[in-house]
């Protein structure tokens, strides 16, 4: 029995705050009085006057809310604890009351309680036909307020959360359907499917689907045969895919569209009905094209900056070996130039000096039979002569040496010790086994020119004393260390300076060194030795390693 059929047959009446008599009294002897009822329940009686806009609760009213017990409240004060919708909607059902249009009122509202929050409350009353009169005034509605926060709250916030949820979906630019396709039809499209097609809703709805299979020659064929072959895996049952595909609109124009959907078959296994959900994807389709075309546009650039990368690549190969003939033919020059002016200074001036010293000797021993004062004077000139000879001869032999053994480089090298010594009269010693083997000829003369360019800038540019000359060998690489006592290198950082370039030579020796040790495929270091006591220059090459009839550096 409900709250209001219980209220018609005199359980729970309330006029002006009494408790009315019942007219069924005799038929429910058995039941509890109103009073008890409507202490135990979360229920209120109230009377509405319409006319004076008064309510008249009972003392349950004001604890449903967290008040104290209310008697009475106006309509502007009931009012201002509601949501100014449902202030809206309840005045409006009030005046049809009012107006005669019905004679009881329904419904459901929410209250602000004392703690601020909202309660549910269910609003059930009808018109007092006692108290109303023929024009209508002083219309007055007795009823009840039962309080349902609790009891349904889960399904009212399952009912709110739908109806926001089918808004989301309503104003939703995404396309969601579905279609009955025994009748077929569209019995469900949302705004954002009709506008995806550039139709109204009611126009989708009444067009056939059938006429809406108006795909792109190259989509349709493709999307048939793949939900076709679909279908048919899934011999009949329900199945879902994704699809794109251009379709053509009234405009005459074709529009980028997705849909995933899902296909439902009936129980006799024939489709039923297929539910989708896409959206207008041209934007992004321009998008990909746009990049596709920038691809190829990146690829074609990039084919052709290759071919010009080989194409600069092969000019280069072809001036490095252009440049590097050009350096091997001046090391040849230059070799055949020294071997020249050591042949010259050697067969040339050396003789025309030796004959100058025999015409010397021949005057002074004449002089000195006759015991002239001069003799002494002539002999002196004598050794002087006899000294540039030896220098003369010991520079030739360093211009023009003999054919260099490539089984005898540490004899090479301790022959421009002694010559080093003899030729600019300083200490230079060298240190190492004599029978140190390389290659060939070729890579014995690059080592003993290294050794003979590192002697003279030292000796040049530092004002080298002392020279020492290492050699060390093993089955691999050969080790050639060149010290000096002669001023330091500026170096920074443990590189060689512009300025340190300078002091050893403007650079050139130090060039000459690098080239030749590229020929060998070696390394070198140039270095001050600890507290500034000189130079160190170390060489390291492959013994076997280097291409030497090749100007190749490494």
């Amino acid at each position: 029995m409900s709250i209001m059929q219980m209220q018609e047959r005199g359980i729970y009446t309330v006029a002006r705050g009494d408790v009315m008599a019942s007219s069924h009294q005799e038929d429910f002897l058995d039941l509890p009085s109103a009073d008890f009822i409507a202490s135990i329940l979360p229920i209120s009686h109230f009377q509405l006057d319409l006319e004076t806009r008064v309510f008249s609760f009972d003392k349950n009213f004001g604890p449903m809310l967290g008040l104290p017990a209310t008697a009475r409240m106006t309509m502007d004060d009931f009012f201002a604890r509601t949501l100014p919708r449902e202030k809206y909607v309840l005045e409006l059902k009030l005046l049809t009351v009012e107006q005669g249009y019905s004679s009881a009122l329904n419904t459901t509202i929410q209250l602000l309680d004392s703690a601020g929050a909202m309660q549910w409350l269910e609003w059930s009353s009808v018109v007092d036909s006692d108290a109303r009169t023929e024009n209508c005034a002083g219309v007055k509605l007795r009823g009840i307020l039962r309080h349902v926060s609790d009891s349904n709250s889960g399904q009212r916030d399952l009912l709110q959360s739908e109806r926001w949820f089918m808004e989301v979906l309503e104003e939703s630019p995404h396309a969601l359907y579905r279609i009955d396709i025994r009748k077929n039809r569209f019995d469900y499209v949302s705004k954002g499917f009709a506008n995806a097609l550039g139709m109204t809703r009611e126009e989708v709805l009444a067009t056939p689907y059938t006429e809406f299979l108006k795909f792109h020659p190259d989509d349709a064929e493709k999307l048939i045969k793949v939900r076709d072959e679909i279908y048919k895996n899934q011999h009949g049952g329900r199945f879902t895919m994704y699809m794109e595909f251009r379709f053509l609109l009234k405009t005459g124009k074709y529009v980028w569209l997705n849909d995933t959907f899902t296909i439902v078959p009936g129980p006799d296994g024939q489709l039923a009905y297929q539910v989708g959900f896409g959206s207008v994807i041209e934007e992004r389709k321009q998008l990909e094209e746009q990049l596709r075309q920038s691809n190829e546009l990146l690829e074609e650039r990039v084919k052709q900056r290759t071919i010009e990368l080989r194409q600069a690549n092969e000019t280069l190969t072809r001036l490095m070996g252009q440049r590097q003939e050009l350096e091997k033919k001046l090391l040849e020059i230059s070799e055949r130039e020294r071997r020249f002016m050591g042949r010259e200074l050697h067969d040339g001036l050396c003789q025309q000096i030796v004959g100058v010293m025999c015409m010397f000797e021949a005057v002074r021993a004449r002089l000195a039979r006759k015991k002239v004062a001069e003799e002494s004077e002539l002999t002196m000139m004598r050794d002087f002569l006899q000294d540039s000879v030896m220098q003369i001869r010991t520079l030739s032999r360093g211009l023009c040496p003999l054919a260099l053994d490539p089984h005898s480089v540490g004899a090479a090298l301790s022959t421009i010790a002694v010559q080093t010594s003899v030729l600019y009269k300083i200490e230079c010693r060298f240190s190492g086994s004599v029978n140190v083997s390389v290659a060939d000829a070729d890579a014995a003369l690059h080592l003993y020119r290294i050794t003979q360019e590192a002697i003279q800038n030292g000796i040049r540019h530092g004002s080298a004393q002392k020279i020492a000359i290492g050699l060390t060998a093993d089955s691999e690489n050969i080790n050639i260390t060149i010290e000096n006592d002669g001023r330091p290198l500026s170096v920074e950082a443990g590189k060689l300076s512009t300025k340190a370039v300078s002091e050893a030579g403007s650079g050139l020796g130090l060039k000459l060194i690098d080239y030749r040790v590229g020929l060998l495929r070696g390394t070198w270091k140039i270095e001050n030795q600890p507290q500034n006591a000189g130079v160190r220059l170390t060489i390291n090459a492959p013994i076997y390693g280097g291409n030497y009839n090749e100007a190749t550096v490494a």
